[in-house]
């Protein structure tokens, strides 16, 4: 009974693995999340000797929320939560803050869970769904139905059934061509990462705009109190980035190559998302730490953070993308070594 139960497990495991939900830990694996814990920490300090701005936590998470992105979007929401946790700690050692509240910790560790649960659901969930393998595997599945079917009908003499069983079976058969084909497949890849992201990117605005526009009294008075006291200009800041990132994949979706759209669109996403989970989380952070600690100013705090959240959003997509296309290089080499 407990063998069965193992058995079991691990062909969960193995299925968990191979489209992606749970990554294969390998001893390369254990290295790189390592190394990235490090250059975190390292990247921090060396950034507080050049800018001692960097001594203010909110500044501080600029430097140290890059690799931990990088990270859960390689290795996975868990992955990401636990080096923003351990690097951000890490980091108080070597660089002692202007002020420290754990919501800075938990911002850090929402930088490793929001790339970590995008960078799941478009580079391994994604890619498997629209997959050759497992469409071919679903295909496969079906022809055996229908033949099962096609023998049923045959023995009880029921040639029209039958036939039209057959003609179902022709059918699938001749779809394994076109699933064959690779660049039928990256092509529909691009369409379904295509209209995936603009999807998400409008899911953001909406989210942005519901808040903003909302005729609730509070939300009224909070944004009187704030730098920017008009609401449709506050808008306008807030979505800027995210409406050009929309014009961004429409072109980049005729323009660009395949592969590289496939690895932008990701982290468009998450950057966008991130921006505006964490905004809220660091600027009531910053209103415990450097202000009064009176929520009714908080969107004093939050317009600071909105009037650089365009530029932020635009300089981040980059500099991960570059980063990941070098770094996911070294690690996807050599995985045959398990651990």
């Amino acid at each position: 009974m407990k063998r069965v139960a193992v058995k079991r497990v691990n062909k969960i495991k193995n299925k968990l693995e191979e489209i992606g939900l749970i990554p294969k830990w390998t001893i390369r694996n254990m290295v790189f999340v390592a190394i990235l814990i490090a250059i975190s920490v390292s990247f921090t300090v060396v950034a507080a000797q050049i800018i001692p701005i960097a001594n203010i936590p909110s500044f501080k998470f600029a430097f140290i929320g890059l690799p931990v992105k990088i990270t859960g979007f390689i290795f996975g929401p868990v992955i990401g939560v636990f080096v923003g946790i351990i690097s951000d700690l890490l980091s108080l050692l070597f660089v002692p803050p202007a002020g420290y509240t754990p919501v800075y910790t938990l911002a850090t560790a929402v930088n490793g869970l929001v790339a970590g649960i995008f960078g799941m659901y478009f580079m391994h969930f994604l890619r498997y769904a629209f997959s050759k393998k497992y469409k071919l595997a679903r295909i496969a599945i079906k022809i055996n139905m229908y033949a099962d079917k096609y023998k049923i009908a045959k023995a009880k003499e029921d040639n029209k059934k039958a036939t039209r069983i057959a003609l179902k079976i022709i059918e699938l058969n001749s779809k394994r061509i076109f699933v064959k084909d690779d660049q039928a497949q990256q092509k529909e890849l691009k369409n379904i990462y295509f209209i995936t992201g603009i999807l998400f990117m409008l899911l953001a605005i909406a989210i942005i705009v519901s808040v903003i526009l909302s005729d609730h009294p509070k939300v009224d008075e909070a944004i009187q109190k704030g730098i920017i006291k008009d609401k449709y200009s506050l808008l306008a800041i807030m979505t800027a980035g995210m409406m050009l990132f929309i014009v961004f994949i429409t072109v980049a979706r005729f323009k660009m190559n395949t592969d590289h759209f496939l690895v932008f669109v990701p982290i468009i996403v998450f950057s966008a998302f991130l921006e505006l989970i964490n905004v809220p989380i660091l600027s009531y952070a910053d209103l415990i730490t450097l202000g009064d600690g009176d929520t009714s100013n908080m969107f004093v705090w939050i317009t600071q953070h909105i009037l650089t959240s365009p530029v932020k959003i635009w300089f981040n997509v980059f500099v991960i993308y570059y980063s990941y296309s070098i770094i996911s290089r070294l690690i996807t080499k050599g995985q045959n070594l398990s651990y």
